[in-house]
């Protein structure tokens, strides 16, 4: 995983759903998760992304560009926003297979 960058950033979209918040990211096939309260679907979104971003990177996928913030089609209801995902923080974490149990969020 050579050259690969420090840091992603990809807009998603924030829904209320009944008594959670959902989350989806428009440019990224399955990063997807929910929580309780609009905190935590923000905190949430941030370990999916890495999540995705990593085994994108160990298994050499497509890495697609982020689409502008502003050319999302937010539905009614529903917040746009930025979440950045910290690929050292996600590199070291998976790649130590003592610390990677529970990892996944979504």
């Amino acid at each position: 995983m050579t050259d690969c960058p420090k840091y992603y950033v990809y807009p998603a979209i924030f829904q209320k759903d009944g008594g959670m918040w959902t989350v989806t990211f428009p440019d990224i096939e399955n990063a997807f998760t929910s929580a309780d309260s609009l905190a935590e679907a923000i905190i949430s979104a941030g370990a999916v992304l890495e999540d995705c971003m990593y085994f994108r990177e160990a298994q050499n996928d497509d890495i697609p560009a982020p689409t502008s913030l502003k050319d999302i089609d937010v539905p009614a209801g529903g917040i746009a926003q930025i979440v950045a995902a910290d690929m050292t923080r996600a590199r070291n974490i998976w790649g130590n297979e003592d610390e990677y149990s529970g990892r996944i969020t979504a």
